[in-house]
């Protein structure tokens, strides 16, 4: 499966098969199945879940191209800012994965309300830091 990736005024291509797919997919899995367990987790567990934010609801990760190893970036909305750190929002079998992008202000990582689909295939590799709290779900769980 051929792997395309443009954004950020790049655009490569590579033919060759991702050995790891299945590993980053099931790890991606795994981040978004304990996402929504700490969610549910503290919407079961407050009279107003909406009052109080869950803690620790997001594993921020940073994805890298499978063909050049750089970090991929995503353009914030019509910014000029860019985002480098996502949350996992959903894992659409082992093809694709929706990505929330996070704005990293000076060590404090906040959600934003935009998502970008990447293909699985793409991902070289995942990298994992310190939990953080995205207050744009509460929204979403009413």
């Amino acid at each position: 499966m051929a792997c395309c990736v443009t954004g950020n005024n790049t655009n490569t291509t590579s033919t060759t098969n991702n050995i790891n797919n299945g590993s980053i997919a099931q790890l991606l899995k795994r981040i978004d199945q304990l996402q929504k367990e700490a969610i549910l987790a503290n919407a079961t567990n407050q009279c107003d879940n909406c009052m109080i934010s869950a803690m620790y609801n997001t594993k921020p990760i940073a994805i890298y191209f499978c063909n050049n190893g750089t970090r991929f970036e995503a353009t914030v909305g019509t910014t000029e800012d860019t985002a480098n750190l996502f949350r996992v929002e959903e894992v659409r079998g082992d093809e694709t994965v929706v990505l929330r992008l996070l704005t990293d202000d000076g060590g404090d990582v906040t959600c934003t309300t935009y998502t970008i689909v990447v293909r699985i295939a793409c991902i070289g590799a995942v990298q994992c830091f310190e939990p953080i709290n995205c207050e744009t779900l509460c929204s979403q769980l009413i």
